[in-house]
């Protein structure tokens, strides 16, 4: 090979290989800092409401979704991952179940590419919807409203997170809004009545990688037009990180990971 045709791959492999590179793989975010948001605070908020904690959280799983790898954490690869879509229920002795998410309908899912749709297991979720004491949503997206149609006439409202501070909601479990990501993205801490302590991380961190390695979405599908929304999720994986170093036994949950979380059964306990 002559040296100009190496120069022209060169060239070609730096026109081509850089912007791959950054739009893809690349999960810097130098603009990112972690929020002021300690364990401590979150642990006195979840003791400020007299009450019993839950006692059990339990997930449905139901259906899934194909996506990038690339498109939950920059820099885990093209590949496809199926991705899980599951609602929670977190119970309470001597009073009404309460629901974290609450899936979608058959034809919602559809439109919004869910595959292996289990009616079956909306069904049960459904039903404890329909009895919660309190419903609460890590995102208002279609995949996390669940049924229109089911309501139950017992649920409280919700307090107004519209200043942006973490608030109990009920004894043991702290929602944490997240003002600066869209659709009203919200995670929830949650203290058990036997101490042990689970954070929903919602869609901010999808998947495991995206909080334990410090990868937001591939700037592709984060940054375009909106650097400042991946600044917002890398800034929220590094608090999520930084609440797992201070207390170590805190079970982390991505909003979507293929896998089941720890210490969390399946299958709603009917009420």
């Amino acid at each position: 090979m002559t040296p100009k045709f190496n120069v022209f791959v060169l060239a070609l492999l730096l026109l081509v290989g850089l912007p791959l590179y950054w739009f893809q793989f690349d999960a810097s975010a130098p603009d990112a800092h972690a929020k002021p948001l300690d364990i401590d605070e979150l642990r006195t908020l979840a003791k400020s409401i007299d009450g019993a904690h839950p006692t059990q959280i339990r997930h449905e799983l139901i259906g899934t979704r194909m996506s990038l790898h690339n498109q939950l954490a920059a820099g885990t690869g093209l590949r496809p991952i199926r991705t899980g879509i599951r609602a929670y229920e977190l119970l309470v002795p001597g009073a009404r179940p309460i629901v974290i998410d609450a899936g979608t309908t058959a034809e919602i899912a559809e439109e919004n590419n869910v595959s292996e749709f289990d009616s079956i297991a909306q069904r049960r979720v459904d039903h404890e919807v329909a009895q919660a004491g309190l419903r609460l949503q890590l995102l208002d997206r279609p995949s996390h409203r669940g049924n229109p149609a089911v309501h139950s006439p017992e649920a409280l409202p919700l307090p107004d997170l519209s200043d942006g501070h973490p608030r109990a909601v009920a004894p043991g479990i702290v929602a944490i809004p997240q003002l600066d990501l869209p659709n009203r993205a919200t995670m929830y801490f949650v203290q058990l009545a036997d101490g042990r302590e689970f954070l929903f991380t919602g869609d901010v961190a999808q998947v495991s990688e995206s909080w334990q390695d410090l990868r937001p979405p591939a700037r592709t599908f984060a940054d375009l037009g909106h650097p400042d929304k991946r600044i917002a999720i890398a800034s929220w994986l590094m608090t999520i990180q930084a609440l797992k170093r201070a207390a170590p036994s805190l079970v982390v949950i991505p909003g979507h990971d293929p896998a089941a979380p720890d210490g969390v059964p399946w299958g709603f306990v009917k009420s």
